[in-house]
């Protein structure tokens, strides 16, 4: 009689099932068909809505910056409209670390508040109960992240490692769609504010936001919106690419 490791097999099947995954939404056309490869895949953990979104300070509102919005309407419009992300617990976490984790692996402090735990509570009323979260850094610091949640995961052996490979692929591919469609969407020259130009300037210096901050008499996060808006409107990825056009558009000189 042959035993066979069920485990095994599990981790195996699932091996094979993250890098088909890989290959497909690699080959995406759309940031819709990245919703849908993620959304099935997602489902086979027990994760009903899901998240691909830039991480800015907790003080700015999200929205502007959701790459890909897998949650449902219902918590999606109470989650704005009720501006949970500066108090998120799970979001302020995502921001400090680089591992993934889920939810319960994350115990609220009496230092989190009763705002904290007001999300947390709202989230679970919403089927949100059980969730994960994939803390992702470009090469220039920024960071995103894709979160999930739903009634309960099915923690397979190595899901940690298979659905935080799946979500950097499909963060990187629904981010790249987006500036593409950006990119086609606007075929107009972009014009950067005086204080735009200003705040880039100092980037292409090598100063960070704190550093612009104090030089020209701001906060910290003026500093990073101007250079987020910066970023949008030059349809760049990163602060360094962000320099890049505004120099070759000559919005800013050296």
């Amino acid at each position: 009689m042959v035993l066979i490791d069920r485990n095994a097999m599990s981790t195996s099947s699932l091996e094979v099932e993250t890098f088909e995954f890989i290959e497909r939404v690699s080959g995406a056309a759309d940031t819709n068909e990245v919703y849908e490869l993620l959304a099935q895949e997602l489902g086979k953990f027990g994760f009903t809505n899901f998240l691909i979104t830039e991480m800015p300070p907790p003080s700015f509102g999200l929205e502007p910056h959701m790459i890909l919005n897998g949650w449902s309407e219902a918590w999606s419009k109470r989650y704005v409209d009720q501006d949970f992300y500066r108090f998120d617990p799970m979001a302020k976490h995502t921001r400090e670390t680089i591992h993934p984790f889920y939810w319960d692996e994350i115990a609220l402090s009496d230092n989190d508040g009763s705002e904290a735990r007001r999300v947390m509570n709202e989230a679970a009323d919403f089927g949100l109960k059980d969730g994960f979260s994939v803390p992702i850094f470009g090469a220039e610091g920024d960071q995103s992240c894709v979160t999930m949640g739903g009634e309960q995961s099915d923690r397979l052996p190595r899901a940690r490692e298979a659905i935080q490979l799946m979500s950097i692929y499909a963060h990187d591919r629904a981010r790249a769609l987006r500036h593409a469609h950006l990119r086609n969407a606007n075929s107009v020259e972009p014009k950067l504010t005086d204080r735009e130009r200003e705040v880039l300037t100092w980037v292409a210096l090598g100063k960070t936001d704190w550093e612009i901050g104090e030089i020209l008499k701001i906060s910290k996060e003026t500093s990073y919106a101007h250079v987020r808006n910066c970023c949008r409107k030059l349809d760049a990825v990163t602060r360094t690419q962000a320099v890049v056009r505004a120099m070759l558009l000559r919005q800013i000189t050296l």
